[in-house]
């Protein structure tokens, strides 16, 4: 089938950065939006995919997916359908996590040194398996909807962590040692359903792009 020879760009993203003055973990909890650097970041990620044929965005229901999505759609040469999907929302651990200090969560959460450890092993957690699975999931919704074009993926860290981690096959206890930024994205190259290529772009990485592509614009001075 033509599908399946279709190479297919999937850009897994992560929501840009929140407004956090208190730096507490916010997991699920509603009412946390982007912050200025935020607001930039999503600003850039569209410029940056506005020249890509980009036919969909999947994303996160929680609010700064909702905003970060908002942002790329607005840079975007024409509309494209949002889809938001429960599959890409935040790791079922920071609903435990959310609310708490950053600096207090190592004697308030005691839970937190085993989730570090092993993701998963406890109640209320999920283990990165789980997480890579439901990731997987929209990402194959948009490759069988999508062929031969550009779609979007709007998450959280953890399960973009944890789609990349097992993906590299690495042990449980890696899901916090990758780290994709806020604002920053893992471009997938698929053919068909098969993965071509992976490749991590930081968002200093997409604001250089940006950058690079308006210099090219700007015609010469005489």
């Amino acid at each position: 089938m033509e599908e399946d020879r279709a190479e297919t760009t999937c850009y897994l993203t992560r929501h840009c950065d929140v407004e956090n003055p208190d730096r507490v973990l916010y997991g699920h909890l509603p009412s946390f939006g982007l912050s200025a650097k935020g607001l930039d970041q999503g600003r850039a990620l569209g410029r940056f995919l506005a020249a890509a044929p980009v036919s969909a965005i999947y994303t996160s229901p929680l609010q700064r997916a909702l905003e970060t999505t908002d942002l790329i759609r607005r840079e975007l040469p024409s509309p494209v359908p949002v889809l938001e999907r429960q599959e890409l929302v935040e790791a079922e651990f920071g609903r435990y996590l959310q609310g708490t200090r950053h600096k207090d969560v190592v004697w308030r959460k005691p839970r937190w040194w085993v989730h570090m450890v092993w993701p998963g092993l406890l109640r209320g957690d999920e283990s990165m398996r789980e997480m890579h699975d439901r990731v997987e999931s929209t990402v194959h919704e948009g490759l069988r909807d999508h062929p031969g074009s550009t779609f979007l993926c709007i998450s959280h860290g953890d399960p973009i962590q944890a789609f990349w981690a097992t993906l590299d096959r690495r042990p449980p206890w890696a899901l916090h040692r990758l780290q994709c930024a806020k604002g920053g994205t893992l471009r997938l190259r698929y053919q068909g359903s098969r993965l071509l290529e992976k490749t991590y772009l930081s968002p200093e990485q997409i604001e250089a792009a940006v950058e690079s592509m308006g210099a090219a614009k700007t015609p010469a001075s005489p």
